[in-house]
């Protein structure tokens, strides 16, 4: 297959030179993807905290509501239930 040993030699370099171009440009491309990536998680993890705090003061004005309503009937039972007839 190779007459002398400078084809034998060139081959191998151009094989080399192949495989660390193709190494070196599948780098730059895994290095975007995972920039993308941090990205994107960074992304949901900021909505989901954002979620988060709607949610908690969502919460906290219905167990205010609840609250208000329970003392409501807990004062309607009290005033009304003593004036009925027995």
């Amino acid at each position: 297959m190779f007459e002398n040993q400078w084809t034998y030699i060139g081959f191998l370099a151009s094989v080399g030179a192949s495989v660390w171009s193709l190494a070196w440009w599948l780098n730059g491309h895994f290095n975007n993807i995972r920039k993308d990536v941090y990205l994107l998680g960074k992304e949901i993890l900021d909505k989901l905290e954002y979620h988060e705090r709607h949610d908690d003061t969502r919460f906290a004005q219905m167990r205010d509501d609840i609250w208000d309503i329970r003392v409501r009937n807990a004062a309607a039972d009290g005033i009304i239930k003593p004036m009925r007839p027995k």
